[in-house]
């Protein structure tokens, strides 16, 4: 081949292999061939709607979690003050026996041994009356501590049910803040990739090739256990479309595509990666086994699945399909999470 014509050819080879990872990899240099303006941006604009894609996702997943923890003081303030409802009706039960019993005593029932013996004719008649008596005074005891016992229930009752409601106040309060904050928050998403799209718009045929790439076919992968389960899971969507904050089954984002793998496998995980980065346990690098989630850029907002031979399956960015790629070229490393063992 000529000189100038393998000149040629390894240009275009760089040009093309710079467009198809300026979304996965660090800015490219200044001239660097295939770097656009109109690429460059798009990188820029795609990262910034990643972050907040992933922050409406984070304040939709806390927003939950409050609601829920509201539900749990609201159901624990309804089971205090039933138990305060039997508590007081033993309390008034029990009452009323301590009350019969003393009223008993008052009428002549001398709770002692000496009164027995001064009111008893023989001393078989003081034997069956000073029987009485004590099983009198036993019985007044016990109703006496039972009083006592169902009063002390009743007012620690009474105590949980106004902490749960304290509890249920602050949580419905932190939940409306949270709802006002996923609506300027979704703004700020839907914002951002609105300029995404329309400069995806502006690439050229070529650029837009060049940037969705060479699809993969990876085919699963042997083992068992909730990990590889999850992997499968996400290889099966080989090609399904990128799609902001889309959680499945059919269109995906990064930590969709992570969300809904796991729960095929039986694993609840919260949408966004800023939740996600918390689950499980963390792992070295060196560590990787199939099924760990690994976590990119210093915002941890992206994230992939790691299959095994350094690959991952990933849902990469607006313009691109679900995919398997070498973990490593897609962006600074954050952390690395096993979900499950």
């Amino acid at each position: 081949m000529p000189h100038h014509a393998k000149a040629a050819a390894h240009t275009a080879l760089v040009a093309a292999t710079a467009l198809s990872t300026v979304f996965i990899s660090g800015a490219p240099a200044a001239g660097e061939p295939g770097s656009s303006q109109a690429a460059t941006r798009l990188r820029e604009l795609s990262r910034q709607a990643e972050v907040l894609t992933e922050d409406f996702k984070k304040a939709q997943d806390d927003h939950a979690a409050k609601r829920a923890e509201l539900d749990g003081f609201n159901a624990a303030a309804d089971q205090a003050d039933r138990v305060v409802d039997r508590a007081r009706g033993q309390e008034e039960r029990f009452r009323a026996q301590v009350d019969e019993l003393t009223r008993a005593s008052y009428q002549g029932a001398r709770l002692n041994a000496l009164s027995a013996m001064l009111a008893s004719e023989s001393p078989e008649a003081f034997l069956d009356r000073a029987s009485a008596l004590e099983l009198l005074a036993r019985h007044n005891d016990d109703a006496v501590r039972a009083l006592a016992s169902a009063t002390e229930r009743a007012e620690s009752a009474r105590r949980q049910a106004q902490r749960a409601r304290v509890g249920a106040a602050r949580a419905e309060a932190d939940a409306a803040r949270l709802e006002q904050d996923i609506g300027t928050r979704k703004a700020a998403m839907d914002s951002r990739i609105a300029q995404v799209e329309q400069q995806y718009d502006q690439l050229s045929a070529a650029e837009k090739g060049l940037l969705s790439g060479r699809g993969s076919d990876v085919g699963p992968i042997a083992g068992a256990g909730a990990a590889v389960t999850a992997v499968n899971a996400a290889l099966r969507k080989q090609g399904s479309p990128y799609v902001w904050g889309a959680k499945g089954p059919n269109q995906f984002d990064c930590s969709g595509l992570v969300q809904w793998s796991y729960e095929q496998a039986g694993v609840s995980l919260p949408a966004s990666t800023r939740s996600q980065v918390s689950a499980g346990r963390k792992v070295s690098e060196s560590d990787l086994q199939p099924g760990d989630v690994i976590f990119y850029y210093g915002s941890a907002s992206h994230d992939a699945i790691y299959i095994g031979g350094g690959k991952v399956v990933h849902a990469p960015t607006e313009g691109q399909d679900v995919k398997v790629e070498n973990y490593e070229v897609i962006g600074d490393i954050h952390s690395v999470r096993r979900i499950v063992g």
